[in-house]
């Protein structure tokens, strides 16, 4: 195997030096930095661990054959949700900016990407904000002896014996006096001044923060990032004592359904909650590791960020259909089983703020079980908001701009509130329910996966193409590169467009076609190559080889050992002894 193929390229090293000196010695000198590896683990975390974990992942598991879904869930985490983490961290940590800056350093028409990312954190702010409001809402209304979301009874008396129904109905009854909504036949442009003042206290508790940078955001996180994870435990136990709750883990995790893996839905469902649940491609990941040192262990913190989000889910689902269980066997009194088992397909909003208070009106010590569970769903939720706001922060603070007309960061971070807090208005209106699921569909559903795609084409197909060109020629490049989208794309439809009860398994047939338009694609672009390369391998491997991620292999490695090489390098002692670069072997 020639060695030339391992063979560190000059104008890679020139590159990477480069950036060294002009990027990483400017902004690092004067950047932020976090008072603690641990303050940075439990921020990441806190953005990364949200409402989502306590009323989306637990419902996935029990619709998706239980046990099963875990099993995707990690598979997508590991090949997906991983790599994009170490990614976004590398970037932030090694360019020492927000997404914006991050983007822009690989290559300045690059910025777009991190534009799009921090804007679309920031409109996902607006409303998110506003689902906080309502648990404060319920958490400060738990401190009130007969809880308002309690029953809702046509003939009210201390003596009276309520069913499940009448508590069913009084959470519902609330929950939508809480967010206004009106019918389509009865709207009126009402604005709701109770969540008003709620989302004034939740943006004023972001500001309280963040207002002051990553010093206080260091100390903020010891709290909101801890506090949920103990409440979700106690919970747990308390109620794993309940009647029912034996039940409601069954049919959480009892059940493992492995044929549901050859349904297609089980992974769309996987890939859907590994993405939105770390906070990918929304700039909050990368704004967090731009106040890293630059030698700090990436690869070990994408790992524990991970796969700590991951055990808070899994925690939050035993927390979850142990209420459930007991809810069920209350309702089991009244109605019939097919009815009852319609409570553990609840999720979402009717999860947190029907089904669960339901069950908490029906408990002893109700008020005790409320102030726990909204005071959770609080702590889950600020350390995301405020994330969000953190990375839009952190590249106006990046900006040109800013360093031409410097502003105090107190000053920067109150704006940026203050216009969240005025955008949350349109939520207020007795439409504004509709409009948020409106936005948050097209928002999360496709603006992240659209950012995400590009933001892994960009690293893995864009960076570092002009030096495949200069060694095997931009035709071949372009043409390899066409041919492989066309392959995963053709594949993937007749995939998908197969009818179950056909006898053909159309996956295999758009396996079949799918490798053979890339076999096509590399062998004719392998043999129109023109450049300094010669052997057919290395021409391959030139040609077909992921260049941009592979650069950014080395950026991770050489965080923490500057002197790292590939191991299979016949160059590494030559290289790890380089103190110029007129001593690198050439590139040619």
């Amino acid at each position: 195997m020639p060695s030339s193929w391992f063979t560190l390229p000059t104008e890679i090293q020139a590159m990477e030096d480069g950036i060294e000196q002009d990027l990483l010695a400017n902004r690092e000198e004067n950047r932020e930095k976090w008072s603690s590896q641990f303050s940075f683990l439990l921020a990441t975390v806190g953005s990364a661990v949200g409402l989502g974990n306590i009323w989306r992942f637990p419902s996935l598991v029990a619709t998706h054959g239980g046990g099963a879904f875990i099993f995707a869930y990690v598979i997508v985490l590991l090949f997906i949700g991983l790599p994009m983490m170490t990614l976004e961290l590398t970037l932030g940590q090694k360019f020492q900016g927000g997404d914006v800056d991050a983007f822009g350093s690989i290559n300045p028409r690059f910025r777009g990407i991190g534009v799009a990312s921090v804007v679309t954190s920031f409109i996902a702010s607006t409303y998110y904000t506003v689902i906080l409001s309502w648990a404060a809402i319920y958490f400060f209304e738990s401190f009130v002896p007969n809880l308002p979301y309690s029953i809702h009874s046509s003939n009210p008396s201390d003596n009276a014996t309520y069913s499940y129904a009448d508590y069913q109905r009084g959470a519902e009854a609330h929950f939508n006096a809480t967010h206004g909504a009106a019918e389509s036949d009865q709207i009126h442009g009402s604005f709701n001044w109770r969540v008003f003042g709620a989302l004034l206290f939740i943006w004023v508790c972001i500001y309280l923060c963040i207002f002051k940078g990553i010093k206080v955001v260091s100390h903020v996180v010891k709290v909101t990032a801890i506090a949920p994870v103990v409440i979700i435990i106690i919970l747990s136990v308390m109620a794993s004592f309940k009647a029912g709750a034996v039940g409601g883990i069954s049919y959480y995790i009892g059940k493992i359904d492995w044929t549901a893996l050859n349904n297609r839905d089980i992974w769309i469902a996987a890939i859907g909650q590994v993405f939105f649940s770390l906070g990918l491609c929304m700039g909050c990941i990368t704004a967090y590791s731009s106040f890293n040192p630059k030698e700090q262990n990436i690869s070990r913190d994408g790992k524990i960020i991970c796969f700590s989000d991951m055990a808070v889910s899994i925690m939050a689902g035993f927390c979850v259909y142990e209420m459930l269980g007991f809810v069920k066997l209350q309702c089991l009194d009244t109605e019939t089983e097919e009815v009852c088992d319609k409570i553990y397909a609840a999720g979402g909003f009717k999860l947190a703020f029907v089904s669960y208070p339901a069950g908490v009106a029906m408990s002893s010590n109700p008020n005790l079980w409320g102030i726990l569970f909204f005071g959770c769903l609080f702590f889950l939720g600020i350390d995301s908001a405020f994330s969000m706001i953190i990375a839009f922060t952190t590249v106006i603070d990046d900006a040109w701009f800013s360093k031409k007309f410097p502003l105090k960061k107190p000053v920067v971070t109150g704006i940026v509130c203050g216009v969240g807090f005025l955008l949350g208005f349109v939520f207020l209106f007795d439409t504004g329910f509709d409009l948020m699921d409106v936005v948050d569909n097209y928002l999360s559903n496709w603006c992240l996966m659209l950012i995400g795609f590009v933001q892994a084409v960009a690293c893995g197909w864009v960076y570092q193409a002009p030096y495949q060109f200069r060694r095997v020629g931009k035709f071949s490049v372009v043409l390899y590169d066409i041919c492989f989208f066309v392959a995963i794309t053709l594949g993937v439809i007749i995939a998908l467009s197969g009818n179950k009860d056909s006898d053909v398994d159309v996956i295999w047939v758009g396996v079949f076609i799918g490798m053979f338009v890339w076999v096509f694609g590399l062998v004719s672009a392998v043999l129109l190559s023109k450049g300094r390369v010669s052997s057919y391998p290395e021409k391959v491997w030139c040609i077909a080889g992921w260049h941009g991620p592979d650069m950014i292999r080395r950026m991770v490695n050489k965080q923490y050992v500057p002197d790292w090489e590939p191991t299979a390098s016949p160059t590494k002692a030559k290289l790890s002894t380089v103190t110029s670069l007129s001593q690198l072997p050439s590139a040619s």
